[in-house]
């Protein structure tokens, strides 16, 4: 629903990046060896530096600047192995101007060069500064050409321009003088800027490339001289985590994702946190501490790092509102005639999401990287993760290549899903022409499942914390071999529906273990109803909330008219705003996002570029 209270705007917050005080609290080491913890966004982002100042890049990535700058870098930061540091920084840009004279030009080794340059340039020779400047030189920065996903974007234009306004003795591949460069680069910037803030963008939820999105809008929030910069990168960067906020729980990071790159990536936890969780992670926190082995440095460390970019405590306060259940919708406009839907619904345990699209043909690229349901939750074990999977091609628009893709890695194209509050289900029709058509569901055998038991179809997890069911209306048989610490249940059929239905422990706890898993299990199977029409290939579930859930599967080429009801009703999508929460509501036009919390009311004009931050008026 959308906020329409009324309030008093006591201030207009000036974003002036450069110029607040920076925090020094010391970083904190926590729960055993190899653990990160804090109190604070300072005291956790310490942490984290401090972690990486203990890193030593492998012997074949020591001179690779994307894999091994940020631990170059923290040690400079912290004043520790100096020497190292700058010898092993020197003969990484050498490395990679000689790289270049093969073809070999990298953003991301662009990006980590000029961010190290700036976060320690006191302590950088100038001789190892001219040899970054010359690297980032190497580039073409007139018009956009070659691969175009947002993060070499960021990356690329991000590190082009800091570059030329820093040395303005520069001159590009393209023959642009450094005033050309900047005039170049900026105007794309700032295009990107409005892409992501008005339209949410093509790499929405990514546990990994959103980590580098970050890190390259950071880096010109703190470091642009540009005020104007720096000021609509601060607030894009805000954009960025009030994005991510609204799909947090307690360290769980649970939204769809346009890229979740092998099952590593939707596997993510407080023992595994991915680079984007463990970069939301400084900001957010986590309620146990996190293994610093699995924070995905190489790309989370340069949002742990003091500066002047702060992030308002209201969206960390919605980051860490998870008291009582919520749910969150969302659009990606920026996605287009993909169509793209998002869900996530909290409770204090878990976390379930699911996205609804509608591409127009079976061959679009949104398939091959995306994450569209998820199930996590609140465990001391790792792997707390669930996920219905399907097979699918390696790449969807070249099917003559004949390739699967990795196992957890992608989705079918003709797979849907409709979701009210804790319950999701989906729907498949896989045409016999098409290879890949198998369901496959990972369940961990790594102990966030506690028991595990079937009946009349359904399988039946005790997580600990709280429980699930899945129910296939096909027979499903489980697999010959465990699966990366996984036991996959399989399902050989090319049209099916499916029910994920979950709860909360508190409704079915007393007893232990058995006793719980038994009634929740015998609740399933006598208060809800599932029924699979096959020539439709309709999917009718009735939850134990008493939700009626209705999923009729839809062609890529049919317009969509209502096939998604819930309680008889048709899911009307075309309403969806851009963000949607209790807390959080950005409609598709004006670019405004507005964010409440209790009395708290922060406002977003990405028209013109404003932060205003008051009291609601009673």
């Amino acid at each position: 629903m959308r906020m329409a209270a009324q309030f008093f705007l006591l201030a207009l917050v000036t974003l002036t990046v450069g110029s607040a005080q920076e925090e020094t609290d010391e970083p904190v080491m926590q729960g055993g060896v190899g653990r990160l913890d804090g109190k604070t966004a300072a005291e956790r982002g310490a942490a984290l530096v401090r972690y990486v100042a203990t890193c030593t890049p492998k012997p074949n990535e020591e001179i690779c600047p994307k894999a091994a700058a940020p631990a170059y870098a923290a040690r400079l930061l912290l004043n520790v192995d100096t020497q190292y540091a700058l010898e092993k920084l020197d003969a990484a840009v050498v490395a990679s101007i000689a790289k270049s004279k093969r073809g070999a030009l990298d953003p991301f080794d662009k990006v980590a060069l000029v961010n190290t340059y700036f976060l320690a340039k006191d302590k950088i020779p100038r001789a190892t500064a001219l040899k970054i400047r010359d690297y980032a030189a190497l580039y073409a920065h007139k018009v956009w050409k070659g691969y175009g996903a947002w993060n070499y974007r960021l990356m690329n234009d991000g590190a082009g321009f800091l570059a030329a306004e820093e040395w303005t003795d520069m001159v590009d591949a393209d023959g642009l003088n450094a005033e050309q460069i900047r005039h170049a680069t900026r105007e794309r910037l700032l295009g990107y800027f409005d892409e992501i803030t008005r339209k949410n963008y093509a790499e929405y939820g990514c546990p990994i490339y959103s980590a580098v999105n970050l890190s390259a809008t950071r880096m010109l929030a703190e470091f642009a001289h540009d005020p104007d910069m720096r000021r609509r990168a601060a607030l894009t960067l805000d954009a960025m985590l009030v994005d991510i906020a609204c799909s947090w729980n307690q360290g769980y990071n649970v939204g769809s994702a346009a890229r979740a790159k092998y099952w590593y990536s939707t596997d993510t936890s407080p023992d595994s946190m991915a680079s984007t969780a463990a970069a939301a992670w400084i900001w957010f926190g986590a309620k146990r501490p996190i293994a610093a082995s699995g924070t995905g440095w190489i790309h989370s460390f340069w949002m742990a790092t003091t500066g002047s970019y702060r992030l308002p405590d209201l969206v960390v306060k919605i980051a860490q509102e998870r008291s009582q259940p919520s749910e969150y919708r969302g659009f990606v406009a920026g996605m287009g005639k993909q169509d793209v839907h998002r869900m996530t619904y909290h409770s204090l345990n878990y976390s379930l999401c699911s996205q609804w699209d509608h591409a127009s043909s079976h061959t679009d690229g949104l398939y091959k990287e995306s994450r569209r349901n998820m199930l996590k939750w609140l465990s001391p074990k790792p792997s707390s993760t669930f996920a219905v999977c399907m097979e699918n091609p390696y790449r969807p628009y070249a099917l003559h290549e004949n390739r699967a893709n990795a196992l957890g890695y992608g989705e079918n194209p003709f797979s849907q899903y409709l979701q009210c509050e804790g319950t999701i289900i989906g729907a498949y029709a896989v045409p016999e022409t098409y290879p890949y058509y198998k369901l496959y569901a990972p369940f961990t055998r790594k102990g966030a499942i506690v028991k595990r038991i079937e009946k009349a179809g359904w399988v039946f997890c005790h997580n600990g914390s709280m429980l699930m069911g899945f129910g296939s209306a096909r027979p499903c048989a489980w697999g010959k071999k465990p699966w990366n610490d996984n036991d996959l249940l399989w399902c050989d059929t090319r049209k099916n529906g499916w029910v994920l239905e979950t709860s909360e422990l508190a409704p079915f706890a007393g007893g232990g273990v058995d006793a719980e898993l038994e009634r929740f299990a015998t609740a399933v199977l006598t208060k809800t109803r599932f029924t699979f029409d096959p020539e439709a290939v309709r999917v009718t579930y009735r939850s134990l909330t008493a939700r009626t859930l209705d999923l009729t599967w839809l062609p890529h080429k049919a317009p969509y008219s209502g096939q998604s009801k819930i309680d008889g009703q048709p899911v009307d999508y075309k309403s969806w705003p851009i963000h949607s929460s209790p807390w959080v509501y950005q409609a598709v036009t004006p670019p405004v996002l507005t964010l409440k919390h209790g009395k708290q009311v922060l406002r977003y004009d990405f028209a013109a570029w404003t932060r205003e931050e008051g009291m609601e008026k009673r």
